[in-house]
């Protein structure tokens, strides 16, 4: 057992404090001199330090076994029994800052759990008058695993914001943590006393109960916030007389709804609901948002959309509140005073403001407060709307299908168990994935599969293409997975619930790394109990998409029109590669998919394909489009085209085979060949796309600029997977920004218009019957605007995306194209 002290400068004003040496550490009898150190020595370079200014330590001054603290018991020796000698090291050092680095780190230094949650925060030091800046551990970004959670190497990006701070905090000894006039509104009065002194902006936050609104708060600076009592939870005791609510009720909603107070939220789609709607829409409050200017969450998505939006995260590294959320999250109404929560609820509104400020000022200095407010904010209230809306079920439609899948179910279940019986007496259940669960006992110990990690249904998927050759065991592996998705679709889709109207809704998550969105089922504390569907993830093509969407009607005297851009991303980056070729194809609305897939198989028209090439005469070169067309739909069916869209796709991106085998079903072997073959028909993709858009990265630190000026920053490991995010940045964000974009025009045009569904390149609205007709026109204008690239990272000219349009009366699947 070899002893390794910490070293440095006797007078550093900071000291960074790690877990334990590893074996390098051990060999050399030298703290951070291994891998973790080298890392953190580079971050802390970049982050304006040397190694040589500050002191190095560790909590525990030997090697756990196995690098694991968890196990220094088995040595002997305890965390407990080394935390007397830091503090000595500490009180003679005597620095104005620790940096602590990791779990360990910090719960020796401040007492504190949780390095998730207080990295980044400037906390006091349990045992003297120090400052300490925990961060996560750079060791978990070569151990992927810090506290059980996986971490990316874009978590670097605030690990040096951190040491930043700490470094900043070191040139003082002064602990300054900000000094916040929190209210509770105990009258109506006090409540008048401090709206006297509005301003022009107002931060909002509310708390809820069951849904239920029962407290807000204002702020008008990043000082002085209150909270005002609404409703009480059962048990607690009312603050205030029924008069001096009722007031404070009113003086909450003249400032809501005054049209001269701009105001600011996090998050705020959730807040605006429940302040209008609440008790899963049945209890009416009223309480109006009028002049919502500023959502924080969107703010930062616009600056960092690869780093968490959460008030959490941005509060840790734009402002020096120290961690403070579990005032809140564990506020418990039958231990805790109400004053508590009331506490928590107004710093969160002063806290909001302050990052506001701070995210203004960055807007603004990086050139992006145009975009953020042209293009994002009017966002928060496009998908309210949506939200809100749903979209009507055909309850017998439901009834229908959820026999026909239970069915499907029981006819799978049966053949599973008939081929598993000379295994287990037992009838399997699929979903019993956990270490000693049916599954894995039956594929990797009676099966005896080639071992995997996991039994997800990649994995089996994979085993089944590559690795099995008996024909019941691939039988076994196909049948799990569908069984699988059969019930999915059952508990996912069919036995989703409605609200009380028998409308299913989504939620969504508006602003993803590349702008897209996302959907969710409805949860707390949204709703009472989870509700609705995650709308995109049902898909266009297949069995089960088809089927999922007969559910979806229209209201009484309206008709579905869904507008969808024709192989949008594929276009995108055809003029990103200056594929001559492929934009002509494209021109002239030859089936890219379809010919990708002829491409592969080596049975393309070719000699009509090189009069297509050739052509100059806009007439012939039509007729030769069509003439192609029909060859490819013969030639090649829709399930063998949608193979030629995913490797298209695949391509485009630099998708590697094994994922690409996996999304087509086929083999990596086969699906190395197929990408091969694209690339070599369609050698832009590389030598032009992919080449400029590195050279780009490299040239412009790290960022991308999309068409419609959306910037991001990418903080990967510079590498394939980092050129993998950005292949896909400028098409993706291309097509969901024009998406969106077109779908808010529809809507200001034409207010009969009710968008239900947003899906990246189409969008599903329902209209009155008799204004299809005058509808369909706008649509197809608004979406078929050309698109500048003259501001994209990698300019080019315009190019106009053409749209499908498909209109139905009866349901989301019976839809007629026109």
């Amino acid at each position: 057992m070899i002893y390794v002290g910490g070293e440095g400068p006797s007078n550093a004003q900071l000291a960074a404090v790690g877990e334990a040496p590893g074996g390098e550490e051990e060999d050399q009898q030298r703290p951070f001199v291994g891998a973790s150190g080298k890392l953190f020595n580079k971050t802390l370079s970049e982050a304006g330090g040397s190694r040589e200014s500050i002191y190095v330590t560790n909590v525990v001054k030997v090697r756990p076994p196995s690098n694991k603290i968890k196990d220094l018991h088995l040595i002997g020796r305890t965390i407990e029994e080394f935390i007397p000698q830091l503090e000595n090291e500490m009180r003679a050092l005597k620095p104005n800052c620790i940096l602590a680095l990791g779990a360990t780190a910090l719960e020796a230094l401040t007492g504190k759990k949780g390095i998730e949650k207080h990295r980044g925060s400037i906390l006091p030091c349990r045992f003297g008058p120090y400052k300490v800046v925990p961060t996560i551990h750079p060791a978990s970004l070569l151990h992927s695993e810090a506290e059980g959670k996986m971490h990316s190497w874009k978590d670097l990006t605030y690990i040096r914001w951190d040491i930043e701070r700490a470094l900043l905090e070191s040139q003082t000894p002064e602990y300054c943590p900000p000094q916040r006039n929190l209210q509770i509104a105990k009258n109506a009065q006090q409540l008048y006393s401090f709206l006297k002194h509005s301003g022009q902006y107002c931060s909002v936050d509310i708390e809820t109960f069951r849904t239920i609104p029962i407290c807000i708060s204002l702020a008008f600076n990043c000082c002085d916030a209150i909270s005002v009592p609404l409703m009480y939870p059962p048990g607690i005791d009312k603050i205030m007389t029924d008069e001096d609510q009722t007031d404070c009720w009113y003086q909450v909603a003249q400032v809501l709804a005054d049209l001269d107070i701009l105001k600011i939220g996090q998050n705020f789609k959730f807040d605006e609901k429940q302040l209008m709607t609440c008790l899963d829409g049945k209890m009416h409050i009223n309480l109006k948002v009028r002049s919502f200017f500023f959502d924080t969450l969107l703010a930062f998505r616009v600056l960092y959309p690869e780093l968490p939006g959460a008030l959490q995260f941005s509060t840790s590294v734009l402002t020096k509140e120290p961690y403070y959320k579990d005032e809140g999250k564990e506020y418990n109404p039958k231990r805790d005073r109400f004053d508590r929560l009331l506490l928590y609820n107004a710093k969160d509104a002063a806290v909001t403001y302050e990052v506001f400020e701070r995210e203004s000022e960055e807007l603004k200095n990086r050139g992006l407060e145009e975009f953020f407010y042209r293009e994002i904010m009017p966002l928060h209230y496009f998908y309210s709307r949506i939200e809100s809306r749903g979209i009507l079920r055909d309850d017998k439609s439901r009834s229908e299908l959820r026999a026909k899948y239970m069915m499907q179910w029981e006819d799978l279940q049966d053949e599973l168990n008939l081929l598993t019986s000379e295994y287990l007496p037992e009838p399997v259940n699929v979903m019993s994935n956990s270490a000693k669960g049916d599954i894995p006992k039956l594929i990797y110990g009676y099966m005896k599969c080639p071992a995997r990690k996991g039994v997800d249904d990649q994995t089996l998927d994979a085993l089944r293409r590559n690795a099995i050759k008996d024909q019941t065991k691939k039988r076994i592996l196909e049948l799990i997975p569908l069984i699988r998705k059969v019930r999915k679709t059952i508990g996912t889709y069919i036995d989703a619930n409605v609200d009380y109207r028998g409308r299913l809704c989504t939620g969504y998550r508006i602003a993803l790394e590349t702008g897209r969105t996302s959907t969710s089922v409805l949860k707390a504390p949204v709703v009472t109990e989870p509700m609705g569907i995650a709308f995109q993830t049902i898909t266009k093509h297949g069995d089960v998409g088809a089927d999922m969407r007969r559910m979806f009607v229209p209201d009484p005297g309206y008709a579905f029109i869904e507008p969808d851009l024709n192989g949008a991303e594929a276009r995108v980056v055809a003029i990103l590669a200056n594929d001559l070729r492929l934009i002509k194809a494209f021109k002239y609305n030859v089936d890219i998919h379809r010919l990708t897939k002829a491409w592969i198989d080596f049975n393309s028209p070719d000699d009509l394909l090189s009069q297509f090439w050739e052509s100059t005469n806009d007439r012939e070169t039509a007729s030769l489009a069509r003439q192609i067309n029909s060859i490819l739909k013969v030639a090649i069916s829709d399930e063998e085209r949608q193979l030629g869209k995913k490797f298209r796709h695949a391509a485009n991106y630099a998708m590697g085979k094994r994922e690409a085998a996996v999304q087509a079903n086929i083999s990596e072997y086969k699906a190395a060949r197929i990408l091969e073959a694209i690339h070599k028909t369609n050698p832009n993709i590389q030598q032009v796309f992919h080449k400029e858009i590195q050279e780009t990265l490299a040239e412009n630190g790290r960022r991308l600029m999309s068409p419609n000026g959306r910037e991001r920053l990418f903080l990967n490991q510079w590498g394939d997977e980092l050129f993998k995010e950005a292949y896909a940045q400028i098409p993706q964000s291309t097509v969901s920004d024009q998406t969106k974009q077109a779908a808010r025009m529809v809507e200001r045009r034409l207010p009969w218009v009710q968008i239900l569904v947003e899906c990246h390149d189409s969008f599903l609205c329902q209209v009155p019957i008799a204004r299809v007709d005058e509808t369909i026109p706008v649509i197809r204008e608004e979406l078929e605007r050309p698109i500048d690239f003259s501001r994209c990272s990698l300019p080019r000219g315009a190019l106009v995306i053409p749209c499908e349009i498909k209109i139905g009366d009866k349901n989301w699947e019976e839809m007629c194209k026109i």
